[in-house]
């Protein structure tokens, strides 16, 4: 059956995850609250705009207290507060992305009164894999008072864009 779990394993077999001096890490500080236990997903796109998220990359993840700990992830690429994702990227040109659907945010509450639930979404972060960048750290985006107002900044600095 094309698209299955099989058809994954069969065009992955080749591409063992796992941190290496190739891989991409994509880092998630501990966030504050209940804001750690919200996930956002990877969304890797190649040049033209395909999603290519599990046929050009292998993931694996550890979390920040137990670091010599390498994971494997059981379904989607996903990060919390406190992870690092392991990419093993075939070589090329990638757009990088995260996302959180409505129904993943564990009941956010919005510091507006009026803010309705939305899938929240991250900047684009172009991707070499030529590029000497190997990590890349995600942030919440914040208002202007500070609080979390939904979305995502993915930067190859440690921090908040300003």
């Amino acid at each position: 059956m094309p698209g299955s779990y099989y058809d994954f394993i069969d065009a992955t077999k080749d591409m063992p995850a796992g941190h290496d001096k190739q891989s991409l890490i994509i880092y998630r500080a501990d966030n504050v609250g209940v804001l750690n236990d919200i996930r956002c997903f990877l969304r890797l796109e190649d040049e033209e705009g395909n999603d290519v998220t599990y046929t050009a990359c292998t993931a694996t993840y550890e979390w920040m207290s137990t670091p010599d700990i390498i994971r494997n992830y059981k379904h989607t690429y996903f990060l919390s507060g406190g992870m690092a994702m392991h990419l093993k990227l075939k070589k090329g040109r990638y757009k990088i992305s995260l996302y959180t659907p409505p129904d993943q945010q564990n009941n956010f509450t919005y510091a507006e009164a009026d803010a309705k639930p939305f899938q929240w979404e991250s900047n684009i972060f172009e991707y070499n894999t030529e590029n000497p960048t190997k990590v890349i750290f995600v942030t919440p985006t914040r208002n202007d008072n500070g609080f979390y107002n939904g979305g995502w900044v993915i930067d190859y600095k440690n921090g908040r864009k300003p």
